[in-house]
């Protein structure tokens, strides 16, 4: 089993994370806007740079606007602009990517292909594996207590709804994130199977859910899967 986790929006409390992610010794990815037209913060250089080199850090936009909408010029900038932004404030290429609240299609897929970007984060929860396309990567699950309401809604609107059934009624009749995280690591997925786990760091605050991922880091942890951030199952996997 491979496991993969990844956070978006950059914000400050990043570094919180970044510190119990160290603590079980996982790796992750982290996606971060230059700065966030929401209104939170997003961490200043140096704590980025304190962040850079123990996990991957992948863009996440200029602004973290929705790229759907946008013309081609404004995609191609926020896109272009967030990718070189934060390649300067860390002084290195930066080719992951994450599509701000999952919004993407074919033509915001191929421009961030364009950008020179190796691949693409999408949002499209209960999937186990990462597809035959580097630039509409899905998750598994999110770290946020949803309803079953939301679960169903977002099972239906993304598609592949074979495919993705047996994760989904999973989610579905589990009392919570973890416990759906604990039935995925007590199923037989083989060596190849991919639990890819998500959020935001500013959620879990809000949220008061830091002691509930310390649970699940360390049953992660104790599991003993193999760890990669996105950027090195990418590489494994499209090696051409």
């Amino acid at each position: 089993m491979i496991f993969v986790t990844s956070w978006d929006d950059g914000h400050p409390l990043d570094e919180r994370l970044g510190d119990l992610l160290d603590r079980f010794g996982l790796k992750a990815s982290l996606f971060v806007p230059v700065r966030n037209s929401e209104g939170r913060p997003v961490m200043a250089t140096d704590a980025l740079r304190r962040l850079d080199g123990r996990f991957e850090i992948g863009s996440h936009t200029l602004d973290h606007v929705p790229l759907i909408g946008l013309t081609r010029e404004e995609c191609l900038h926020q896109v272009v602009e967030g990718k070189v932004g934060l390649e300067q404030q860390l002084g290195h290429a930066v080719p992951g990517f994450c599509y701000p609240r999952g919004k993407w299609n074919e033509s915001v897929r191929d421009m961030v292909r364009e950008a020179g970007c190796s691949y693409g984060r999408t949002v499209e929860n209960f999937r186990l594996d990462i597809g035959a396309d580097r630039f509409s990567q899905p998750v598994t699950m999110q770290v946020y207590p949803h309803n079953k309401q939301v679960l169903v809604r977002n099972y239906m609107r993304q598609g592949r709804l074979i495919s993705r059934f047996r994760v989904f009624s999973a989610g579905l009749w589990s009392k919570d994130w973890l416990d759906f995280a604990s039935r995925l690591f007590d199923a037989d997925l083989g060596e190849t199977g991919v639990v890819h786990v998500w959020g935001h760091s500013w959620e879990i605050e809000e949220q008061g859910l830091w002691h509930k991922l310390e649970d699940l880091f360390a049953m992660v942890a104790s599991r003993q899967p193999r760890f990669c951030t996105i950027g090195e199952l990418i590489t494994d996997v499209f090696k051409s």
